[in-house]
């Protein structure tokens, strides 16, 4: 029997919005595994911030209903780092962040993903050291990031569709490293789950990470 995989990614979701809709795109499926993307759009896009206390709280209440309403498993995913200049553009910043430093407040909420992945025992895939470690940030068009260079838009906040890859292929060795039970795994999560901006985002077609997951667990290589 093939593994089931539900698309679960929504473009520009924070955390309250994720919790508003649970119902409908996590708890209906009855999943097995859920893994939990979330903390860009909270932390660094002015449309959707969210202080990091609220922040803390909706991620744990997000768990807990994950956990004693579906009886499921949960892999917890902190976002990856940004090019800060380019997300600041994108965003229409106020001129008073020029040159701001976003990676610092993302690193926060993801270190604060982190925290609660320890107090919940849970595994967690920080993507933030992930994509640091590889030294691929930049504004060069060998950036695992979205930049002007490699996508003819200012992006900063996107992966490439070789991030995607790479986080798609980092996450199914955690969890068939941690024996997660993914019969039926829901990947929910914000724009980054969802695939933007590639052919097939929100499918389980093309290279976002949901569909790189789905063809390794069955069996077709990458």
């Amino acid at each position: 029997m093939p593994f089931t995989v539900i698309h679960a990614g929504y473009p520009g979701d924070n955390t309250r919005a994720m919790l508003k809709r649970m119902e409908k795109d996590v708890l209906i499926h009855a999943p097995t595994t859920v893994t939990l993307q979330c903390g860009t759009n909270d932390s660094v896009n002015p449309r959707a911030f969210v202080p990091i206390d609220e922040f803390s709280s909706n991620l744990t209440q997000i768990i807990s209903r994950i956990k004693n309403e579906a009886k499921a498993e949960i892999l917890l995913i902190a976002p990856p780092p940004c090019i800060s200049n380019e997300v600041i553009i994108r965003y229409k910043f106020p001129d008073e962040y020029k040159n701001t430093d976003l990676n610092i407040k993302l690193k926060e909420y993801a270190d604060t993903m982190k925290e609660i992945a320890e107090k919940e025992k849970l595994p967690f895939l920080n993507l933030f050291t992930l994509f640091t470690g590889k030294k691929r940030i930049s504004l060069t068009e060998n950036s695992l990031i979205r930049n002007k260079l490699n996508s003819g838009i200012e992006d900063g906040a996107h992966p490439t569709e070789e991030g995607y890859l790479l986080i798609g292929k980092t996450l199914y060795n955690n969890l068939i490293t941690e024996s997660f039970d993914c019969t039926r795994l829901v990947c929910f999560g914000d724009s980054l789950t969802f695939g933007y901006p590639y052919a097939g985002m929100g499918t389980l077609e093309g290279n976002n990470f949901p569909a790189v997951v789905y063809r390794l667990l069955n069996g077709e290589s990458e």
